[in-house]
């Protein structure tokens, strides 16, 4: 059951409505990058051509990210969603579409796909302290981390599903559809519509150590789910059952939303105090992930992996949001989604290399020590002071 936080920020007017239909469009961020890997690497026989197409889909949606929440900001919500949806939808099939062995042409359709990446997130997250009550804040950025890992529990196991019944492109077809669906739903919901008439035209810039501290240790712990998710593909791959790759990563992702539920709430609260442990312990499970001899085993331990990272993304959320200005609040969660997408396009840069060369054994390890490096740099979280805005 809920914690009582979890079921009063539920009970809010308009949230199950914000949340089932965002989460329908922030779906194809549990499905592109995975679908991308099995139709290239499929299609070429290369882990490192699949991962270097997936990073620079990811740096596309990482570059643009900001001006897109920036723009949001200034011009409103609604009108950015819905053109960035269409515009996305459409670079999505045309991914699908792309010969893999044309490697210019397939790029270029990678970053606009990337690029065009809707808000949806960001916006979210700027929502929370309209919506809720301030005691009720940290429990909604823990409810929105946690009911997020069901994309990421239900996006992988589609695309293994839909890719082997109807061939690898088809994951990508059906990404652009739910995320052009789930994004118009949610752009159509009275509370963003009425959070867009407050937008403000005036830009505050931020100068703090804290926020920085807290980009770089979202985009550390994401290089390390770039480089975790290239390693489980291929290691399935090594063990003769590609068709696993899917379940195996919706198992570590269900393992992060039994955590969200159970103490995401609680660690939401804890914030910097919370995020160094949760980190270092996160980095701590990536370690084990290498010594699975099989999948037997690599099931439960990824399980295990994925129990810390919904709290982490809800302390995350919480300190970003105590960060940012009313008026930007859409740019700030945008950079704070560059960071994450910077993160996630080295690591699958990077874990495609590694298990090239090395294999998914040291690519693990790798993934580790990026955590560990970002639970370090957090506990700068700790004995610095408030962020100052000017």
């Amino acid at each position: 059951m809920a914690p009582a936080s979890y079921r009063t920020v539920l009970a809010t007017p308009g949230v199950r409505r914000i949340l089932a239909t965002s989460l329908l469009g922030r779906l194809p961020a549990a499905m592109v990058g995975l679908a991308i890997i099995l139709r290239v690497a499929h299609g070429t026989g290369s882990y490192s051509a699949a991962g270097a197409t997936t990073a620079v889909y990811v740096v596309g949606a990482a570059a643009l990210g900001p001006v897109v929440g920036r723009l949001a900001d200034r011009v409103g919500r609604r009108p950015v969603l819905v053109a960035t949806a269409v515009l996305d939808a459409v670079a999505l099939v045309a991914l699908s579409r792309v010969p893999v062995h044309d490697t210019a042409v397939l790029l270029a359709a990678a970053v606009v796909a990337g690029g065009a990446t809707p808000p949806v997130a960001a916006a979210v997250r700027s929502l929370w302290p309209v919506l809720v009550d301030a005691d009720a804040r940290h429990a909604a950025y823990a409810v929105d981390s946690t009911l997020q890992e069901l994309t990421f529990v239900l996006g992988p196991s589609v695309v293994a599903g839909v890719g082997s019944a109807f061939g690898t492109a088809a994951p990508l077809v059906v990404s652009a559809l739910c995320g052009l669906g789930g994004t118009l739903a949610f752009a159509a919901s009275p509370a963003v519509v009425e959070r867009v008439s407050r937008a403000r035209h005036v830009r505050q810039r931020l100068a703090s150590t804290r926020l920085t501290i807290l980009l770089a240790s979202a985009g550390l712990l994401v290089l390390a789910f770039g480089m975790i998710d290239v390693a489980v593909v291929a290691f399935a791959g090594e063990h003769h059952h590609a068709n696993q790759a899917g379940l195996l990563l919706g198992t570590w992702s269900l393992g992060s939303l039994v955590g969200g539920a159970t103490f995401g709430a609680r660690a939401g609260i804890g914030g910097a105090r919370s995020l160094p442990p949760l980190l270092a312990a996160t980095g701590a499970s990536f370690a084990l992930l290498a010594s699975a001899p099989g999948l037997s085993l690599l099931y439960p331990l990824l399980a295990v992996a994925g129990l810390a990272i919904a709290p982490s993304f809800g302390c995350i959320y919480a300190l970003a949001g105590s960060l940012a200005p009313e008026n930007s609040a859409v740019e700030v969660f945008s950079w704070l989604s560059s960071a994450v997408l910077a993160g996630a396009a080295i690591g699958a840069a990077v874990g495609g290399v590694v298990v090239q060369h090395l294999g998914s054994g040291d690519d693990e390890l790798g993934a580790a020590a990026a955590a560990l490096v970002a639970a370090g740099i957090t506990l700068g979280l700790r004995r610095r002071p408030q962020a100052v805005r000017v």
